[in-house]
């Protein structure tokens, strides 16, 4: 009985001394397993860049597959679902890997490459809008759903991003979309010309001035549109049209033209005004 009276003491004192040293242990091997979580990803994320660098997608895509499935609570899962829009893209699938970029944008808003990904959305639907070949009618005469995606994504981007460097690139790319797209518009307003329905048609061509700002063929637009107005008998109208070609366009080539249709109507204006005053005479 005396040896008990003591050993029990003794046991709960080692006990007590054993159990900082155990939960060291827990918890140098909790690290340890962490650290060997993240290395595993990054080896696999790193082979499966060598092949994507080397041009091989179709290897690269299974690797950052695996990285995402074996890895998805590592950063390089979010990595390895960029990579995977990207080989989309460079496999020529451009709706799906507009649909994956859209994806990793929506998914991690805030991460650093969110920019890049918003962007070659924009650049996966440009891929998308039929070329111009000789079989085919003009670009202006298809459906314009690809081209209206592209401006779409690329407009998101030049808002959401200002400080990207891909932002000039893509001003730039929205310009030829926007241009595709007026285009259409203007072929529609010429149809409703030969048909003598030009209500319809400057109807059309404004349209364009209001939702095409960053077209380069707004003046062209808007110098069809005074003409009309000018057939229509519509005189005020094609002054005021040709007036702010003039003003908000004066580098433009239609600026000149326009400047000669002004001077013309002022001159017959006159001379009407001068007739006038002579018959009263």
């Amino acid at each position: 009985m005396r040896i008990d009276r003591w050993r029990k003491p003794l046991i709960l004192s080692l006990a007590a001394a054993m159990a900082p040293a155990a939960a060291g242990c827990a918890e140098d091997q909790s690290k340890s397993a962490l650290l060997d979580y993240s290395k595993s990803a990054h080896d696999m994320y790193e082979r499966g860049m060598e092949e994507f660098d080397d041009e091989d997608c179709v290897e690269a895509d299974k690797i950052f597959k695996d990285v995402r499935r074996q890895f998805p609570y590592s950063r390089y899962a979010v990595t390895a679902e960029l990579r995977l829009a990207d080989c989309q893209f460079i496999q020529g699938n451009y709706a799906e890997a507009a649909v994956a970029y859209g994806q990793f944008v929506k998914a991690h808003p805030t991460h650093e490459d969110a920019h890049y990904a918003a962007y070659k959305k924009g650049v996966s639907y440009v891929e998308t809008i039929p070329d111009d070949w000789f079989i085919n009618p003009p670009p202006y005469e298809r459906d314009q759903g690809a081209t209206r995606d592209a401006r779409a994504a690329l407009s998101r981007f030049v808002r959401a991003y200002p400080g990207s460097p891909l932002r000039e690139r893509a001003q730039e790319m929205l310009c030829e979309v926007e241009d595709h797209l007026v285009d259409h518009e203007m072929y529609v307003a010429e149809f409703y010309l030969a048909r003598d329905d030009h209500l319809a048609a400057v109807t059309r061509l404004e349209g364009i001035r209001h939702h095409f700002d960053n077209s380069t063929l707004v003046p062209d637009a808007m110098f069809l549109q005074a003409k009309t107005f000018l057939y229509m008998g519509r005189v005020l109208d094609a002054r005021r049209v040709f007036g702010e070609i003039v003003e908000h366009f004066p580098e433009h080539h239609q600026s000149l033209r326009a400047k000669d249709y002004l001077d013309r109507l002022d001159r017959e204006i006159a001379s009407e005004s001068a007739g006038g005053e002579g018959n009263d005479g």
